[in-house]
């Protein structure tokens, strides 16, 4: 009897000094909604910068393909002056040398314009100006794709906080079962109508629920402080909850959302992008080849004083170019130009493979947890039924305190997995979000 007094003291005492541990947790300041954590994503996710300022690249390079196209005009203005002294002579009689007062002053201008204008290149220009107008599409392609790649990044991020403020809620109230456990237990060792071992195993079920408490507030802190990290705010950020979240989706139609995930997809259209970029960079190589046909228009107007009577002149020339012979280079470059398509042909292909392997993956998942949230919901149900019999058969001396801590082990496994199926769920429906470059 005087240990079962020990025990007792002892079991009390780990109450009361744990439990204001347990009740501590840092305040959190920023609480933001999935709309607010996406938005705020886009705004500093480097590749959504980087994929803006690439448009921006994109825009100039296409800019600059349309230019090539007109005629180059160079405008060269110009003023002179000329300045000559007149002969130096001896004077006969004093003996003096004296400067002529034949000192000259010519100033002139003239103004020069000259076009310069290729007739025909083999149409290297329009495949070039093709391929960066290509290239402007992809970078508009490219930002669409980090858009939802800082949408997926974020949303899993939001979750994942969100998991881990409802899995500390769930260990909370788990040590709290522990607790009442602990509290039965020893009231009725003292009541004489249990035994030792039951407190001991309370005793023991508390501790390992505080330890999962810990856990889960350390999570928590993880998950909060990535958030912020990923929406631009320094600290923890907690995400809100939403019972919409959770709400199923209609039955998806696979095979349409397959079919538009083919065509639709930001990385096929991306790589269909490249190949087509390539291409066009392989034509205008192998225009090098063909003979370049230019004209040349010059103007040129010119003034002289005494008078300053304007003389035009003017020409016109026609040039026929070519290089028979380029030490190699030129055949070196269309083959390098020729193996990129190869290249971008065979990434496309896998592009493609990939796609229908993600979609796969992202149905069987999305599948996999609407049923594990419908599977667990009802086991969460029917273990808190369960525990609350058990504990009155307890509380009555029919059944054990085994038979009690299994039915709270087999409650919080239940609420752990529904909480890993909500997750699931939203991280799968995401993920197919992020392949099709749209909202489901």
């Amino acid at each position: 009897m005087y240990h079962g007094r020990n025990f007792l003291s002892a079991a009390f005492a780990a109450l009361v000094f744990t439990a204001p541990l347990v009740a501590q947790q840092p305040a959190v300041v920023t609480t933001v909604t999935l709309a607010e954590a996406l938005r705020l994503s886009q705004v500093v996710a480097p590749s959504v910068v980087q994929a803006i300022g690439a448009i921006r690249t994109s825009e100039l390079s296409t800019r600059t393909a349309v230019w090539n196209l007109l005629p180059a005009l160079t405008v060269t203005p110009s003023v002179s002056l000329q300045l000559a002294n007149g002969q130096s002579r001896l004077d006969p009689v004093t003996g003096q040398v004296s400067s002529s007062s034949d000192n000259t002053t010519v100033p002139s201008a003239s103004l020069n314009l000259q076009a310069n204008y290729v007739i025909f290149d083999g149409f290297a220009r329009n495949y070039t100006l093709k391929a960066r107008r290509a290239q402007e599409a992809s970078a508009d392609v490219a930002l669409a794709a980090a858009k939802f790649n800082s949408d997926y990044a974020a949303t899993q991020a939001f979750f994942s906080a969100l998991s881990g403020r409802q899995q500390l809620a769930v260990s909370q109230r788990n040590v709290d079962l522990a607790d009442g456990n602990l509290r039965l237990a020893s009231a009725k060792l003292k009541a004489g109508s249990a035994t030792r071992s039951d407190s001991l195993g309370a005793l023991s079920s508390f501790y390992q629920a505080r330890l999962g408490l810990i856990s889960a507030q350390n999570n928590l802190v993880v998950s909060e402080t990535n958030l912020g990290r990923l929406i631009g705010v320094a600290g923890r950020v907690a995400a809100s909850d939403d019972s919409a979240f959770y709400r199923p989706a209609a039955t998806l139609d696979t095979a349409t959302i397959r079919q538009d995930a083919m065509t639709q997809a930001p990385s096929i259209k991306a790589a269909e992008t490249s190949l087509f970029v390539s291409q066009q960079i392989w034509r205008a190589s192998k225009a090098a080849a063909l003979p370049t046909l230019s004209a040349t228009a010059n103007s040129n107007w010119f003034a002289q004083r005494p008078g300053y009577a304007i003389v035009p002149r003017r020409s016109l020339g026609i040039t026929l170019s070519y290089s028979p012979w380029t030490s190699y280079a030129r055949e070196t470059t269309i083959e390098n130009n020729s193996i990129q398509i190869t290249n971008n042909e065979a990434i496309l292909a896998d592009t493609r493979n990939s796609i229908s392997a993600s979609l796969s993956n992202a149905f069987a998942a999305l599948s996999t947890a609407q049923e594990t949230i419908t599977v667990s919901t009802a086991a969460v149900a029917a273990g808190e039924e369960n525990l609350q019999v058990v504990t009155e058969r307890y509380r009555t001396g029919v059944a054990t305190i085994t038979d009690v801590l299994q039915a709270q082990s087999t409650l919080t496994g239940a609420q752990f997995s529904q909480l890993s199926a909500r997750y699931s769920y939203v991280n799968a429906k995401s993920l197919l979000e992020q392949v099709l470059g749209r909202r489901l």
